[in-house]
């Protein structure tokens, strides 16, 4: 009955995690007590393989035909510590040694080592597979696109188009700024939230809400770098995806924090791929004019200094007429065969006079891992494949190209412009990154409309279809930030149940090995140290042992084979040495040849 409780527990741990049970919440003190139960679990085990054991080593003393040696009947009171005992030559000698019950004293060596090391780590991996991993787990029950029993289910869209991020966007392409806002916005009022983030700490990184296009569900990275600035944000629809996603099939999860991430699915299938971004870069220098009309600004970012001279570069020539601030597009990537994705001009008058500034932009898409957590923040969360600072540096990257008529689109509606607004809002800065800031924020907010076939319906030339061939899903996926029990939390876990479950197929096999022996439910006759230590007292020592100067070496000592026979004199039972060649039998009765 020993062997009952601890296979019950074992089986019950796996079960656990054969569910995927979660525990939300749990107390110091309920996690506490997990430790002690570890610990009870561990001398359970203890018990059962000491068990096991003593039962094989009296099977050998009960069998004058095969015996056990001696240095095997102390294994198995070392369970609890056998790093001596393995070390020792109780066990080694005998357990090597030839002769007529050799296989048996092998198998049991074996045995004793193999037992021995399922106790040494049963402690361990007893409180692995007891305590439950605090993680973030998937959710598979999640579906958000599920309108069944929710009150308050938000529109998820399953099917878009086919994705192609895109690198070359004209003019007939948008998204026109002129479709997405009122004509009674002013555009400086859009630019106080820059603003904010220009006057604060100047640190490396800081998020700003900025959008044109009604969109509050995500926030622009910026990184500010001595050379240049830049920004970042997921897509559009990708945001609005996940906030109402997250917000449905949540159930009782305001226990417990969760998030919800978004990928891709090519024509609806696979296990999804990360959404790319658009990552916008910004260098921007100011100059005056000198004698000969002549412009010069330097680039860390190009590594080159670019000259306009108003009599070949028709964007300086007209704002040189000009005596307020304004733009122009110098087109600098035809003219001058830079590898840049667009360029801009501004002028600004301050009381020294007219001042000009180039800002030239790097735009390309970046692959990056989206979620919302919640309810920390309803706001979309992101971490790109590779660093902002190493997706500048390469100068291989794919540039998304656009040109002057998008420019203006992105950026003029009615009579106004954001350009515009911006050169009168740093004039009297004197600082680039007024410009450079800006312009990120602004050129960001307008790519990550990609997609979105509200604010830019152009985005897709062909035509929706009616049903879903062809077309891309997205895959919404909840994880919960909780303590539970998988397999997937650890490599640890699998190894614990290996050795855990090799304890439960030891049981089974003595089991079936007491059930099929002549008193199935007798056991073992030694199965402590107190009878055998008793047994040892009754036992006469052989003829010759008592003399220490004619005492056998411990190597020689512990190789000697030992049964337990009656005593035909006095009726007691004795531990005797057995030789070799078997045992004889005198008088009927079955005894020990004893040594000389």
């Amino acid at each position: 009955m020993m062997h009952l409780p601890v296979v019950t527990i074992t089986l019950t741990l796996l079960s656990l995690y054969v569910a995927k049970i979660r525990w939300d919440n749990p107390s110091s003190e309920l996690l506490n007590g997990l430790q002690f139960a570890a610990k009870t679990h561990e001398a359970a085990i203890l018990m059962s393989l000491g068990d096991i054991l003593l039962y094989r080593i009296s099977y050998g003393l009960n069998r004058q035909d095969i015996g056990i040696p001696l240095g095997f009947l102390s294994s198995a009171f070392y369970l609890s510590g056998p790093l001596r005992y393995l070390a020792s030559r109780q066990l080694w000698v005998p357990t090597f040694r030839y002769g007529n019950s050799a296989k048996y004293q092998l198998s049991t060596g074996a045995m004793i080592v193999f037992v021995s090391i399922l106790c040494m780590g049963a402690g361990p991996l007893s409180a692995i597979a007891m305590i439950p991993r605090l993680d973030w787990w998937k959710d598979e029950m999640f579906n958000p696109f599920d309108k069944e029993d929710i009150a308050d289910h938000r529109p998820v869209t399953k099917w878009i188009p086919p994705v192609k991020y895109r690198t070359r966007f004209g003019g007939e392409s948008g998204p026109f700024v002129r479709n997405n806002i009122d004509d009674s916005i002013d555009p400086r009022d859009m630019l106080i939230t820059a603003n904010v983030a220009e006057e604060g700490p100047k640190t490396e990184f800081a998020n700003c809400t900025y959008t044109n296009y009604n969109d509050i569900n995500s926030l622009i990275a910026i990184k500010n770098e001595v050379v240049m600035t830049s920004g970042t944000r997921p897509l559009s629809f990708v945001t609005l995806g996940l906030s109402n996603a997250s917000m449905n099939a949540f159930g009782n999860s305001y226990a417990v924090p969760w998030l919800t991430t978004s990928h891709r699915q090519a024509l609806g299938s696979g296990s999804g791929m990360t959404w790319k971004q658009p990552l916008v870069s910004v260098g921007c220098n100011y100059s005056y004019a000198m004698g000969d009309d002549t412009v010069k600004f330097f680039f860390s970012s190009l590594n080159k200094t670019v000259r306009l001279r108003t009599n070949s570069s028709t964007a300086l020539a007209d704002l040189s007429y000009y005596k307020a601030a304004d733009y122009r597009y110098p087109n600098l990537q035809k003219s001058k065969e830079l590898p840049i994705s667009a360029d801009i001009l501004f002028l600004t008058i301050e009381d020294w006079g007219p001042e000009y500034t180039l800002c030239v932009i790097f735009a390309s898409w970046s692959d990056a891992d989206t979620w919302i957590e919640s309810p920390l923040s309803y706001n979309s969360l992101f971490e790109l494949e590779r660093p902002i600072s190493e997706v500048t540096a390469d100068a291989s990257r794919d540039l998304i190209h656009m040109d002057d008529e998008w420019m203006e689109g992105i950026a003029s509606f009615s009579d106004k412009s954001f350009f515009k607004a911006i050169a009168n809002w740093c004039e009297g800065g004197a600082t680039s990154w007024c410009f450079e800031l800006r312009l990120v924020l602004h050129i960001t907010d307008a790519i990550a409309q990609a997609g979105n076939i509200v604010s830019w319906p152009e985005y897709f030339s062909d035509a929706q279809q009616s049903d879903n061939t062809g077309k891309d899903a997205i895959l919404y996926t909840r994880y919960y930030r909780t303590y539970a029990y998988r397999f997937s939390s650890s490599r640890g876990i699998l190894l614990a149940f290996t050795f855990l479950l090799l304890h439960v197929l030891m049981v089974l096999a003595h089991l079936a090995e007491i059930i099929r022996s002549k008193d199935p439910w007798q056991g073992s006759d030694w199965d402590n140290f107190g009878d055998l230590f008793v047994l040892a007292l009754a036992s006469k020592p052989p003829d010759g042992t008592g003399d220490l100067a004619h005492q056998s070496s411990k190597s020689q000592l512990w190789v000697k084979t030992v049964t337990v026979a009656r005593d035909g004199d006095e009726g007691r039972c004795q531990v005797r040495l057995r030789e070799e060649n078997g045992y004889r039998r005198a008088n009927g009765e079955e005894e020990g040849v004893r040594v000389e």
